[in-house]
């Protein structure tokens, strides 16, 4: 009875407290919506019945004195008496920024050196005070901020003028700038540029419309400046993109009157061009350019001599590029599988050693390369139940954890983020389990996969959805773990996820694709509508992946690739004859594509051993994608394309 009694009394006090931290919520959230609009004697009623020892009446104390006007000093106690949270940081930007702005540079520089980090406006500043300071390396850092194709804030128009002053950014810099401008399509920045031309390389002002409009006139058009040059090499790009042939006919011609490096320079344009529309024309023409060549171009000629089979020219074209894109695993797996082909098999042997100890494609492929294979995965390391308490106990996690109940993603994650700083792994995997057991799961991925010795793989390639996931994939006749592989590539199982074009769910269906798979299904007509629900989603999705691989010849890359892309360009980026998996992978025009397909397949190897299904290897997946052929139409009904 006494027990029983205890249990009613517990129970009561649990209820209580939770009532009472639902009202605490409640009045935070309606402060926070107070100070959004500026109702500051609203927001400090609500605030004041916020008690003291809530997780997030820190964030109210932020906006409240964020609402002041130069309260730098108490801003900055703020910022020292809550080192726990993002917010400090974020009230140390805030000073610095006042402090940049009234070019107050001593008192900017004691509070920007205790930053972790500078945007754009502030490394500006930043920069400004250590040239105010003649720091030697402030002109080189600053060069080499000004070689970017980006907009700047204008906090760095006074940094350009002084180095401009100084004799640091010559002409030559201005026109390097105005060609990066010109071929990432900047335009508003290449007009600016342009404006800053000494009359004498300044070309006409209406020059750059003309080369959209008709590139054909302003290439035949002799040339007048360094920036007419300029122009004419953006007007080449342009019709090279949609006439890659045409190009090189007029640019054969026209090249005779312009310097040699400008000739290199543009066969290069036209090469780029034809690369990324998979022409074997662009072998010849990247030879044509000789060593003019952009780094982005330089990362296609590889690719190219690559579907082209040009060992020699893949290894001399990586030998080529900057030392930290040579570093970059892509092409240390490229360079070693080069030296292979030209029967340099023990240099290639050690570079394939090398890369087999990373947790990534690459390092999968390099792995399956090694003539002795010594299967070494990392212990499995679980935290244990202290561990995780202890991460539960972690203010700034738990701050995370109680801002995404709120629905505040955005100041959740960055509590989360700041509250791993300087973890180690043990630590880390304890973060992560917590997060998998709040169903935070890309949290719990991410965090996993920061660790450096110690691993969890368990945790690096959660399992949430199971049952349905493996169901549906045995409906349709899928391997799970490619399923799994691409439904953490596409939403790292946040099953609300939306995408800025509309794809929405786990698998991350476009709408156009949900109504077209109901269609075909005979599901109902408000079927599509249901995307968030993680059944229809898995159902729908595992429906069209299906759908893609049997009409993508069997091929796992291609279905891959038509998930991302659309099954057409799948298709149109096959060759005329079968190439490696591999290379087809590489040689993906689009970025954004590439790296999903190497992303997805890697996945399906590690969730391979996950879901204890028989061995397989990347290579196996990756196989041969067959020649290109026709494409039919699926049953008469075109297939739908992002």
């Amino acid at each position: 009875m006494r027990f029983s009694r205890l249990c009613c009394l517990l129970s009561l006090c649990l209820l209580i407290a939770g009532t009472a931290r639902a009202s605490t919520d409640k009045d935070f959230l309606a402060a926070r919506e107070a100070h959004a609009k500026g109702r500051m004697e609203q927001f400090a009623r609500l605030a004041e019945r916020v008690p003291e020892p809530y997780p997030l009446k820190v964030y109210l104390r932020y906006w409240q004195l964020k609402s002041r006007s130069a309260a730098t000093d108490a801003m900055l106690a703020f910022a020292e008496a809550n080192p726990d949270t993002p917010l400090s940081e974020r009230m140390r930007q805030e000073v610095a920024r006042f402090h940049g702005k009234n070019e107050n540079w001593p008192a900017f520089r004691q509070v920007s050196v205790r930053l972790t980090k500078l945007d754009r406006e502030l490394q500006c500043f930043d920069l400004r005070a250590r040239l105010a300071q003649n720091d030697p390396g402030a002109s080189t850092e600053g060069m080499a901020l000004w070689r970017t194709p980006q907009d700047l804030p204008s906090s760095c128009d006074v940094l350009f003028e002084d180095l401009a002053a100084r004799g640091l950014l010559t002409i030559d810099d201005r026109l390097e700038r105005l060609r990066l401008a010109l071929e990432t399509g900047n335009l508003r920045l290449a007009r600016e540029l342009i404006a800053t031309l000494p009359e004498n390389s300044r070309p006409d002002a209406d020059l750059l419309t003309q080369a959209q409009r008709s590139p054909d006139k302003v290439l035949e058009a002799a040339t007048t400046s360094a920036g007419h040059q300029e122009i004419q090499l953006y007007a080449l790009a342009q019709m090279a993109k949609s006439d890659p042939d045409r190009a090189a006919g007029l640019w054969q011609t026209r090249s005779a009157d312009v310097p040699e490096a400008i000739q290199q320079h543009g066969w290069g344009i036209v090469a780029l061009a034809a690369a990324r529309q998979q022409r074997p024309e662009a072998v010849a023409w990247f030879l044509r350019a000789h060593g003019q060549l952009s780094e982005n171009q330089r990362l296609w000629r590889i690719r190219t001599m690559l579907r082209a089979g040009r060992w020699l020219d893949v290894f001399q074209g990586i030998l080529g590029l900057s030392p930290a894109s040579q570093n970059e695993a892509v092409w240390r797996y490229w360079k070693a599988r080069a030296l292979q082909a030209l029967n340099a098999g023990f240099q290639a042997n050690q570079l394939f050693a090398q890369l087999s100890q990373e947790i990534h494609y690459y390092g999968l492929l390099a792995y399956e390369e090694l003539p002795t294979r010594i299967e070494v995965r990392p212990a499995e390391y679980r935290p244990s139940p202290d561990e995780v308490e202890a991460a539960r106990a972690n203010r700034g996690l738990a701050r995370a954890l109680l801002l995404r109940k709120l629905n505040l993603q955005v100041d959740a994650v960055a509590e989360w983020e700041w509250a791993l700083r300087g973890m180690g792994d043990h630590e880390l995997l304890a973060a992560a389990e917590l997060a998998r057991q709040a169903e935070w799961y890309d949290r719990a991925i991410m965090t996993a996969e920061k660790t450096r010795e110690v691993h969890s793989f368990d945790l690096r390639y959660l399992t949430p959805y199971r049952d349905l996931a493996e169901a549906q994939a045995g409906r349709n006749g899928l391997d799970p773990a490619w399923v799994y592989g691409l439904m953490r590539q596409e939403s790292r199982f946040v099953d609300y996820a939306r995408s800025q074009v509309g794809a929405q769910g786990l698998m991350q269906i476009m709408p156009a694709t949900a109504k077209w798979i109901a269609r075909r299904t005979g599901e109902d007509k408000k079927a599509h509508t249901r995307m968030g629900d993680p059944e229809a989603n898995i159902r729908f999705g595992t429906y069209y992946l299906k759908h893609l691989l049997d009409s993508l010849a069997g091929s796992p890359v291609l279905a891959t690739a038509g998930y991302n892309a659309g099954p057409g360009r799948a298709r149109r980026w096959q060759a005329d004859t079968a190439l490696e998996g591999a290379i087809y992978t590489e040689t993906i025009p689009f970025a954004e594509t590439r790296e999903y397909v190497k992303k997805v397949l890697a996945n399906a190897i590690y969730y391979n051993r996950r879901l204890g299904l028989p061995a397989s290897t990347l290579k196996e997946r990756l196989g041969v994608v067959p020649a290109r052929t026709g494409t039919p139409a699926a049953n008469g009904e075109a297939d739908p394309e992002p």
